[in-house]
């Protein structure tokens, strides 16, 4: 699905991008093409004044000179005084032969009004067609000094040569668009795939965390299901009481696991609320030692409370969201600390107004390849482990609380051995950090 997404996105984009600098480069091409055509035409416009001022001025006209015009603007020229052609072989061989060219022009010239016999300045441009492309002219009349003479000059323009170039820009500006589309094509793939890699890591955890979460609860249904089974049968009636208390630790832990999968999940669907006040951070640590410290005595532990001799700064926190992330905390290091091992909670101020929760153990610590990962759903830090008392859960629901009181929880090693959790509250301002 993500892979279609990322080919239609592609797509997209590529079209989009493509079409766009498709505009901009026809938009560039037909400039230049009107630069090619405005330079021809001011070219031609230069010749036809320079041969007027040397006609009625000097009257002197030289080969050389005329076959430099025709051949820099790609003309045929001929020239007659009073009705008597010069001899001028010309300066460059076009593609049909130059008569086939003067006898139309001379046509056209006439029929738009042209006569040689009026000895006046006259000029008329006209148009033909022929081999090599189409053609465009000019035919003068320039009256000489005197008055009773005159020049008549047909100007014969091929604009083959001009719409050849104009065609070969037109193709290379096409080429360099199909270039572009194709680099931007390959860019656009890349930057969709860079901007869906999150989604696509988003995914992944999903699946998961759902196959997990499957796993997890998979043990418990069984077990549940065949202690009810046992319950019921009659060779087996006696023991029912027995199966019944089996029973029921699953359902515990089943309600364990579904409260830590709500949170979980509300996190993810930002949908995880917490009822933040003011809360009396000295007062809060020792109502939660007083709890917890018969706990840790249960289960082997010593629970020691360490509090700065400065009364410390409020909290702005949801009390039973902070004590459920500090049993979090608590019951990792009753389960993984040997038993007679002392755990303490630990509170400090790194700095004015900041406030930093320590829960330290002398346990086996955490090693440094599963300190990035600690705080993933279903990680367990000693994968030997094999009692269900624990999902794997409690450091990743510990770590969305965090978050939700824009605080940082990291992991260290205790001096000597063991782990220290440490919960570091930035402010009220800091609602938005992210999770470890």
């Amino acid at each position: 699905m993500l892979e279609t997404l990322c080919r239609k996105l592609t797509l997209l984009f590529g079209l989009l991008t493509a079409a766009v600098l498709g505009a901009a480069l026809a938009v560039t091409c037909r400039m230049a093409q009107n630069e090619a055509r405005a330079a021809s035409d001011l070219l031609y416009a230069n010749t036809i004044s320079s041969i007027e001022d040397t006609v009625t001025g000097s009257g002197l006209v030289r080969d050389s000179w005329l076959a430099r015009l025709e051949a820099e603007g790609r003309l045929v020229i001929t020239m007659e005084d009073n009705g008597l052609p010069l001899a001028f072989p010309g300066g460059w061989a076009p593609a049909d032969d130059r008569a086939p060219r003067l006898a139309p022009a001379r046509q056209q010239a006439a029929a738009a009004g042209l006569d040689p016999a009026r000895m006046r300045r006259q000029r008329v441009d006209f148009s033909l067609s022929g081999v090599g492309g189409p053609y465009t002219g000019t035919a003068l009349v320039l009256p000489h000094a005197r008055a009773d003479s005159a020049a008549t000059v047909y100007i014969v323009r091929d604009l083959g040569p001009l719409m050849a170039r104009q065609r070969a820009m037109a193709w290379r500006y096409a080429a360099l668009w199909a270039a572009g589309a194709a680099v931007l094509g390959l860019l656009c793939r890349w930057m969709v795939g860079l901007a869906l890699r999150p989604t696509a890591k988003a995914l992944q955890q999903q699946r998961e965390f759902i196959a997990a979460a499957g796993h997890e609860l998979r043990s418990p249904l069984a077990v549940l299901k065949a202690g009810l089974q046992a319950a019921q049968a009659p060779e087996t009636a006696d023991r029912a009481p027995q199966f019944l208390r089996h029973a029921q630790a699953e359902v515990d832990r089943l309600a364990r696991l579904t409260d830590d999968l709500l949170i979980l999940a509300g996190g993810d669907a930002g949908g995880l609320r917490a009822a933040l006040d003011v809360l009396p951070a000295d007062t809060f640590l020792i109502e939660l030692y007083d709890r917890y410290a018969p706990v840790a005595r249960a289960r082997g532990h010593t629970l020691a409370l360490t509090l700065p001799e400065a009364p410390l700064p409020d909290l702005h926190a949801d009390a039973g969201r902070l004590e459920q992330l500090l049993a979090a905390l608590l019951n990792n290091a009753f389960a993984y600390a040997p038993a007679g091992t002392p755990v303490e909670l630990r509170a400090e101020t790194p700095a004015p107004g900041r406030l930093r929760l320590a829960v330290i153990d002398h346990g086996p610590g955490v090693p440094d390849a599963d300190k990035a990962r600690i705080f993933e759903r279903f990680a367990r830090g000693d994968r030997s482990r094999t009692d269900k008392t624990h999902f794997g859960l409690g450091l990743a629901v510990a770590a969305e609380l965090a978050a939700l009181h824009g605080a940082v929880l990291a992991v260290e090693d205790t001096p000597g051995g063991g782990a220290t959790f440490t919960l570091t509250f930035l402010g009220k301002k800091a609602r938005k950090n992210p999770k470890p």
